[in-house]
């Protein structure tokens, strides 16, 4: 099965979609906890809310909204592809939350984190382009999997040792697709042994 990044990001090339920089009011330091994979709920507050900026002043919601905190965030018929897709090894964490507008009025109350929680080891180390400092990866240019660690996969997943990076399968890939989504960008990631 192929694998594929899914970017969080959006299309950043589209000034009328809304892009975020903000947590939820509230939250605090463990607002962090939903961009890494750690349980986020118990302090997560109730009518969460997302505030748009004036920074970026576009409106326009999609399937997925980009953001700069490393969030995956979507509407609810994308949520209900992951609820339903996703029931597999890792447990997900779905948190809903109101988007605000740059009036402070509410501009939609039909939008989740999806938090899955921990990581996933599918790297091949030795194919993939890391940049070390000692024995800390710094920045990994190209992510190749391991196709036999991939043999109990999840349909979603954080990669270890790279807790904001979010893969998904090809069978949500293909229900995504059938749901006509707007946003959302993937890019399929290479497994050692392929050319």
């Amino acid at each position: 099965m192929n694998y594929y990044l899914i970017d969080t990001l959006g299309d950043s090339n589209d000034d009328s979609l809304c892009l975020l920089d903000s947590e939820p009011q509230g939250m605090g330091l463990e607002s962090y906890y939903m961009a890494v994979g750690k349980r986020a709920a118990p302090f997560f507050p109730p009518n969460a809310q997302l505030h748009m900026s004036e920074e970026y002043p576009g409106i326009t919601v999609s399937s997925l909204i980009g953001n700069f905190k490393h969030y995956l965030l979507v509407d609810t018929k994308t949520k209900e592809i992951f609820a339903r897709l996703c029931t597999d090894a890792l447990e997900v964490e779905y948190l809903p939350f109101s988007l605000i507008n740059h009036k402070g009025l509410v501009h939609s109350k039909d939008y989740w984190f999806i938090n899955p929680l921990g990581t996933f080891d599918c790297l091949d180390f030795s194919a993939s382009d890391i940049q070390y400092l000692g024995k800390d990866i710094v920045h990994i240019r190209e992510y190749v999997l391991d196709p036999e660690k991939l043999a109990r996969a999840p349909d979603l997943f954080r990669i270890e040792r790279s807790a904001q990076t979010y893969v998904i399968s090809e069978r949500v890939v293909d229900a995504l697709e059938a749901s006509d989504p707007t946003n959302i960008q993937v890019t399929e990631l290479r497994q050692s042994g392929q050319s």
